[in-house]
């Protein structure tokens, strides 16, 4: 079992909980996410009631209480899927979300996008979550 900070229960120790968990603490200690902003396994029905799909993570945006419009959404998969795959399922998400960042992480591999108008485009990093919250 491991223990998910941002739900505060031990979960499934599963490949692809390992991957979540891995970038949930690299959130956290990297970009200075504080962890009461961070939500996994977020139910999509939570913003719109006919949806049935979850995010695996999702930070609020400082600048907003609306988590339709969050600072960051990312997709997490064990290793056996195709980036083209993981995109896919995440553009069915971003007709509900409309973050500022994704991440894309298969495995040890992750994919940054960032917002550049009403699309997304390849990023190098992530900005730190304390520079983007106080602009």
């Amino acid at each position: 079992m491991l223990y998910d900070k941002t739900r505060e229960k031990l979960v499934p120790e599963t490949p692809e909980e390992l991957v979540r968990q891995t970038l949930v603490n690299w959130l956290i200690e990297k970009l200075k996410v504080p962890d009461y902003m961070i939500k996994t396994e977020f139910a999509l029905s939570n913003l719109s009631p006919t949806e049935n799909g979850r995010l695996d993570i999702v930070v609020a945006n400082p600048k907003s209480t609306d988590l339709s419009e969050p600072w960051l959404v990312a997709e997490c998969k064990a290793g056996k899927t195709n980036l083209q795959s993981l995109e896919a399922q995440v553009n069915k998400y971003l007709k509900i979300v409309k973050p500022l960042y994704i991440i894309l992480a298969i495995g040890n591999e992750w994919h940054f996008l960032s917002k550049t108008g009403n699309t997304y485009a390849r990023a190098e990093k992530i900005p730190d979550f304390t520079a983007n919250s106080e602009r």
